[in-house]
């Protein structure tokens, strides 16, 4: 059902409402600065433990051996709690801002005659079974109400150390995307609020976008932050496994952090949709969490994901996402390590003694 918007003018400006609000930096403060400690002081720590057990021990030759090892160490349940605690601690102070702000969010989410693009909810969709899950440890979620992806939204800006606080990532992986001739229409599933979708729609103007999502509360904050940055998109409420596109219609479909939250069968699944709905030469390029091959941070990247609440993410950093691109029926399938620019990430995956945050580049041609 495609949403009327009521001839009224906009309400207040959702990314006004949605910024940190100046008595809450301290606190902000003080959650960057535990994330810091836990990424540098602390991961130092463990590091220096887990190789003087190295050296009484020997060293584990894979991530299964390694895990009982650092398990062990003194440092580790402190190091598992404190990051579960800055977890919960951002999302208590996300909730308290929105909560604060309730009635002026409700309102500025409300669809208005200044609106750009279109909004297309799916009536009685059956959300998935893996779907129904509060992530993140965000609780509540984001898809049961429009409080949830205001809360999420305000977290998002968190989770990368303040070098994402206007998505700047997304604008680099959509800057970087190669494609042989400028797309004329372009999905981004999985788009949650808009993140990716945004730079999308900067870097190709002229193109027709779509931000799919099953979480209609996220679709419509994506389209009030798109309204008041003046790009026309349209957003889709829908299951990436039945992407709702004629066959051979796209000319470009992105998932950015997404397929970590699927089990194997439903990102199988995907693929396969994407293939369907892609022109012959078309891309579909993802970005992801990927392993590191030290078995040691490795393990940390497991105790991450388990810490957040993220079931699925261990399996997919262990999935062969290349053969399942060719089972697809994908010709051509493209790794490769990926970056944040402004960042030291070649240096610091290259040093064990670091920690890491791994990315990885995947784009498959039809």
């Amino acid at each position: 059902m495609l949403d009327a918007p009521a001839p009224s003018a906009p309400g207040p400006a959702i990314d006004a409402l949605l910024d940190w609000p100046a008595e809450s930096l301290p606190a902000l403060a003080t959650l960057l600065a535990l994330r810091r400690r836990w990424m540098t002081q602390d991961f130092a720590r463990l590091r220096r433990e887990y190789e003087a057990a190295v050296r009484e021990h020997g060293e584990p030759a894979s991530q299964a051996e390694a895990e009982p090892m650092v398990q062990s160490l003194p440092s580790a349940a402190g190091f598992q709690w404190l990051h579960r605690h800055i977890q919960d601690r951002t999302w208590r102070l996300c909730e308290r801002i929105v909560a604060d702000r309730a009635a002026e969010v409700a309102a500025a989410m409300e669809p208005a005659g200044g609106d750009l693009g279109r909004l297309e909810g799916t009536e009685g969709l059956a959300y998935p079974a893996y779907y129904t899950f509060d992530y993140h440890r965000q609780d509540q979620g984001i898809w049961r109400s429009d409080a949830g992806a205001a809360i999420y939204l305000l977290g998002a800006r968190v989770v990368h150390v303040g070098r994402n606080s206007d998505f700047q990532l997304h604008d680099q992986f959509a800057d970087e995307i190669d494609m042989d001739r400028a797309p004329r229409v372009i999905l981004d599933l999985g788009c949650g609020f808009g993140k990716t979708t945004f730079s999308l729609k900067r870097r190709w103007p002229e193109a027709e976008v779509q931000g799919l999502d099953l979480a209609l509360p996220c679709l419509r904050l994506g389209r009030k932050m798109a309204t008041a940055r003046g790009l026309e998109i349209a957003w889709r409420q829908a299951d990436m496994e039945r992407i709702p596109q004629p066959d051979g219609s796209v000319d470009l479909a992105v998932i950015t952090m997404v397929l970590h939250e699927m089990p194997a069968s439903a990102i199988a699944n995907t693929l396969a949709e994407c293939h369907r709905v892609l022109r012959p030469g078309g891309r579909l390029v993802m970005l992801e969490n990927r392993l590191i091959g030290d078995p040691f941070r490795d393990t940390l990247l497991k105790w991450y994901s388990q810490l957040i609440d993220e079931p699925y993410w261990e399996p997919y950093r262990h999935l062969d996402l290349a053969a399942m691109c060719r089972d697809a029926g994908f010709s051509e399938v493209r790794q490769e390590k990926w970056y944040l620019a402004g960042t030291d990430g070649p240096a610091a995956e290259a040093d064990p003694r670091r920690w890491c945050t791994p990315w990885g580049r995947t784009t498959a041609i039809k």
